[in-house]
């Protein structure tokens, strides 16, 4: 019998996926040591170690670990984690002091904990225990959390300290020159390199940076600067706005704003003196401004641009026009502006250079209404409309409500209609509610305006007039939209007698159900 030839079945090997992973790394600039590029090849030699795939790198180049928001890596690193689709296992990073050095520890344990609870865990490569969550792991992580914040505070301590001295030294300590100044750098041995540009920084961490007069034509304009102020009296805001029409350049290549001009006429580095931790934000936890006796100063550092005298004109000047002025001083300029112009605005305040200008009134008064009253001035009718403004709120919802509840007893169906002030009944008739405030113009007799967009669409408008003080609302008017000749209808005394077919006294009448010419009967 010829025996059956044997069938080769080939081998499958089933492929074993190899577990994810993201890396995070970070450096800071006060710590060198442990540059981007070292993390990553001792987290690259880890995951061949252990058999893991890299799929992606979080970095976060030149960023302190003290905070979270200046941190866009490890936001992008925890978002993703957070989105429930991120393509990895776990997170590799150097070790704890790159994953952060938060001076309150738990806010360290905290991110830590937000990859945990989706499901990735946070591998330590270059640390001596494996976070596995046990209690001894857990007490590690705790002890060298402590350690990188407390190097962070022992750092900030000295680093402060050797600012503080430079600065005795005559040397700036970051930031920008400001206009009409230069910085040049300075060796270790005292030489000096070529000028910085704005935004450029020295090249070697041992330079020292010293400030230099700029050029001619910027000392020009700085001494015209402080010419205008004291001599012609110029706010900051006109001289802001004469450097930008004569398109004097700014170290940024930006416009010259009132910001600008105050730091100028401000800062005692124009007299050659550097003062230095007038602001502190230690660790990044609070900005406070510290009092005189902590500043840090070197008076004399480098010859002064401006004239040490002007320069002190200009404080006095400054002082005299932030000087609080008495109320009833104020009052007495605004009876003044009434004497000459027969009115007060805010207009006129603001172009009168002799008054302060109309937000200081209404900074002390509360409000320009409440100074005219102080005053025994009449308000404006821009006045009177602001404050008026609620009651006109108040009275347009009340009416509303009113309206609604009356229209549901007669039986029409009702909803919105496509603005706050519309309704539509019975899916064919659109009401508009306005509110008209009690007017009173120069010499004329009080008046109402009822107003109506051109594009309004509606049928019927109900006017709600105010009371004579308009406090309350005092009479309504139903007006058909094809009667509404005009945009605006104005009613006084006079021709109000004309407008009697329209008028009602009350909105219950309105809606009483009696058929007129100028109501929809079923209303």
């Amino acid at each position: 019998m010829r025996r059956k030839a044997a069938v080769k079945v080939p081998k499958v090997l089933a492929a074993v996926a190899k577990p994810t992973a993201a890396v995070y790394v970070r450096m800071s600039t006060d710590n060198q040591n442990h540059s981007i590029s070292h993390q990553l090849h001792c987290i690259s030699e880890y995951a061949e170690r252990h058999g893991i795939d890299i799929v992606k790198t979080y970095t976060d180049e030149g960023r302190s670990g003290l905070d979270f928001s200046s941190r866009p890596g490890l936001r992008c690193l925890i978002e993703d984690v957070q989105s429930g689709v991120a393509p990895f296992q776990s997170i590799l990073a150097y070790d704890i002091s790159r994953w952060g050095r938060f001076q309150d520890l738990d806010e360290s344990a905290y991110y830590e904990y937000i990859c945990r609870r989706a499901g990735v865990a946070i591998v330590y490569c270059a640390e001596d225990f494996e976070n596995n969550g046990s209690s001894v792991s857990s007490i590690i992580k705790s002890v060298k959390r402590a350690m990188a914040a407390e190097y962070s505070r022992e750092l900030s301590s000295k680093v402060f300290a050797a600012q503080c001295r430079f600065v005795e030294m005559g040397f700036k300590q970051g930031g920008r020159a400001g206009f009409g100044l230069r910085r040049i750098p300075i060796s270790s041995s005292g030489k000096a390199k070529q000028a910085l540009g704005f935004g450029e920084r020295k090249n070697h961490p041992t330079d020292r940076v010293l400030l230099v007069p700029g050029p001619s034509d910027e000392l020009e304009i700085l001494r015209g600067i402080f010419d205008w102020y004291v001599l012609e009296k110029l706010s900051e805001s006109e001289i802001a706005f004469l450097l930008n029409a004569m398109e004097a350049p700014r170290e940024c290549g930006r416009a010259w704003t009132r910001d600008c001009v105050r730091d100028v006429l401000t800062n005692e580095k124009y007299i050659g003196n550097i003062i230095y931790n007038r602001a502190s934000f230690k660790l990044r936890k609070h900005h406070i401004e510290n009092p005189t006796s902590m500043w840090i100063q070197r008076i004399g550092a480098f010859p002064p641009l401006i004239p040490v005298t002007l320069f002190r004109k200009a404080q006095q000047e400054r002082k005299h026009r932030l000087a609080p002025i008495p109320k009833e001083e104020l009052l007495a300029m605004l009876r003044n502006l009434h004497e000459k112009h027969g009115k007060v605005t805010t207009m006129l305040i603001d172009q009168d250079d002799a008054l302060p200008n109309s937000q200081m009134f209404a900074y002390y008064f509360g409000t320009m209404l409440e100074a005219y009253a102080l005053a025994g001035l009449p308000p404006t009718n821009e006045h009177k409309f602001v404050a008026t403004r609620k009651i006109v709120r108040t009275v347009r919802a009340e009416t509303h409500e009113r309206i609604v509840e009356l229209i549901a007893n007669t039986g029409v169906s009702q909803v919105n209609g496509s603005s706050r002030n519309t309704l539509l009944l019975d899916d064919r008739f659109v009401l508009k509610i306005t509110i008209a405030r009690c007017l009173y113009e120069k010499q004329a007799p009080p008046r109402w305006r009822i107003r109506l967009d051109e594009e309004s669409r509606c049928d019927f408008v109900l006017a709600v007039l105010l009371d004579l003080e308009n406090t309350r609302a005092s009479t309504f008017y139903l007006f058909p939209k094809a009667d509404f000749l005009k945009v605006q209808i104005t009613l006084t005394e006079a021709n109000i007698h004309n407008m009697e077919q329209y008028r009602y006294p009350s909105l219950k009448t309105i809606f009483e159900g009696r058929p007129t010419t100028n109501i929809p009967p079923h209303c």
